[in-house]
């Protein structure tokens, strides 16, 4: 997530005025997606409104949602009504989204943006969509701030986990009924914080566009020697280890017997820069050292 030259010109060349006059910075926008939404949290921009507040708090946590925001709904059904009648100076989307959005445009610009990297790079991408975000608001200097940030704090991570680098992790949300996982790899944010760092990933089974796979909990027995790693996510996560709990499978992994699964708070899979240097911190500080 190196800030060059290269890279700030990439995300000029994809926003929407590129190649023609410039707009002036938007400050009254509404991002329709969870990634778009920390991106603008991140660069210290309130949103005109927000879809589906209790997911993002859920979700992604931090940056936090400032107190006031009006809520749209779902982010596939967002409130029009209330969207027009907010008179927003655009709408951030997501790309893959446009087909079934495309009736935005009566409302607002809409600036169709990517949300998962096309090359399998989500870090590099995730430096540019805020880049972008930091050009299309007037934060520009915010943004490139922030993204100067990683490297740092991808090395320090680095340094403090040098001694966990020869066992393999395992990244992983439990789904409520505890016999399932997510679990993270590939070419998702999750997955590239992690090589990053220096950690081998336990997972080398397919993985979607962000990263991840579903899978049985099973699944964490072909690495008997990994550790765990699971993001928390509160009563659902809770009522998930309960079930565990009662499992002699659970029990007899090599892994819960020498106490090396790890909660963390949760971290969203997809997220962006803010998430990539959080992610990074969490594992220098929860993972043990030496």
């Amino acid at each position: 997530m190196r800030l060059t030259r290269r890279s700030v010109l990439q995300a000029g060349a994809l926003l929407p005025w590129a190649g023609g006059a410039r707009a002036a910075p938007a400050t009254r926008l509404v991002p329709l997606d969870l990634l778009l939404t920390e991106c603008m949290l991140t660069l210290q921009i309130q949103p005109a409104a927000m879809a589906n507040i209790p997911l993002y708090q859920r979700l992604v946590m931090l940056p936090e949602v400032p107190g006031g925001v009006p809520e749209l709904g779902p982010q596939l059904e967002p409130n029009l009504e209330l969207l027009q009648s907010l008179r927003p100076d655009g709408i951030l989307a997501p790309n893959w989204q446009r087909a079934s959005l495309h009736r935005l445009e009566r409302i607002a610009p809409v600036f169709w943006l990517p949300t998962f990297a096309p090359d399998g790079r989500p870090l590099d991408h995730a430096a540019r969509l805020l880049l972008q975000i930091g050009a299309l608001t007037g934060r520009e200097a915010l943004a490139r701030d922030w993204v100067a940030r990683a490297e740092p704090a991808f090395t320090d991570a680095t340094e403090q986990l040098a001694a966990q680098t020869t066992r393999p992790v395992f990244a992983i949300r439990f789904m409520e009924g505890g016999r399932h996982m997510a679990v993270f790899a590939g070419n998702g944010m999750v997955g590239a914080v992690m090589a990053r760092l220096g950690l081998r990933n336990a997972w080398q089974g397919r993985t979607n566009i962000a990263g991840a796979a579903s899978a049985g909990v099973e699944a964490l027995a072909q690495v008997p020697d990994a550790r765990i790693i699971h993001f928390d996510r509160g009563a659902e996560t809770a009522r998930a280890l309960a079930r565990l709990a009662e499992s002699p499978f659970w029990q007899a992994l090599p892994a819960v017997r020498d106490g090396r699964v790890q909660a963390m708070p949760v971290i969203y899979p997809s997220g962006g820069v803010f998430s990539a240097i959080r992610f990074a911190g969490q594992l220098a500080e929860h993972l043990p050292h030496g």
